[in-house]
């Protein structure tokens, strides 16, 4: 069975589809087998896959399933069966989110802009994940280089108690170009330090699943 990971913020804007997309061509580009569930009524990683598609020929290891909140559980667990990775793109509802999805799920990576309004939306999530007994982290992304509001929020963030993960991720053009052509920065601008964030992100991932299986 692969590992489900439910990506979810309630606030919108946070780049969930965005981390979700990005780590998702690189694990496949390693080999990996990863699916790709979007249960967002916006539907925007089923649109960033629809680019894929279109522009690069393929997928290139990955599918995608357009999933819907009241079978959610059954989706990711049958999905979960062939791949090795499944990335759930989750609706920004929380009351939605304590149904099917977070018990289906591995573990919930929760995207954070550095802005209070961020961290105070944060804190539903991170209720519901607790009641739910799912593993989880935050990521802070879109980090602006520097400023006292984002360590601020940062700092706030922490507060909370919520296990936060390493890299941060910045708010770099590399990824609004890349989202933009159905791809990844590991694709498109391979050297760049938006690449080598990704990569750091994927392997700091993998070790919060591994040390939080259930």
């Amino acid at each position: 069975m692969g590992k489900a990971i439910l990506f979810v913020q309630q606030k919108g804007g946070a780049g969930k589809s965005t981390l979700l997309t990005q780590l998702a061509v690189y694990r496949a580009l390693a080999g990996a087998r990863v699916a790709l569930i979007d249960l967002d009524p916006q539907r925007s990683t089923a649109n960033w896959f629809a680019e894929r598609l279109a522009r690069m020929g393929g997928a290139a290891g990955l599918e995608l399933v357009e999933g819907a909140e009241w079978r959610a559980s059954s989706d990711i667990r049958e999905v979960a069966r062939q791949a090795d990775w499944v990335f759930v793109d989750a609706p920004g509802s929380a009351g939605i989110l304590g149904g099917g999805a977070m018990r289906a799920a591995d573990f919930a990576l929760i995207p954070c802009q550095p802005s209070m309004p961020d961290v105070w939306a944060s804190k539903a999530t991170l209720e519901l994940a607790r009641k739910e007994k799912l593993a989880h982290a935050v990521v802070l992304n879109r980090m602006p280089p520097r400023g006292r509001a984002a360590e601020a929020a940062a700092l706030a963030l922490a507060a909370t108690g919520a296990p936060v993960l390493d890299p941060r991720i910045g708010a770099r053009a590399a990824f609004v170009d890349a989202f933009m052509q159905g791809a990844g920065v590991t694709e498109t601008a391979r050297r760049s330090k938006a690449a080598a964030e990704i990569a750091a992100l994927s392997s700091a991932l993998d070790a919060a699943v591994q040390a939080t299986a259930r």
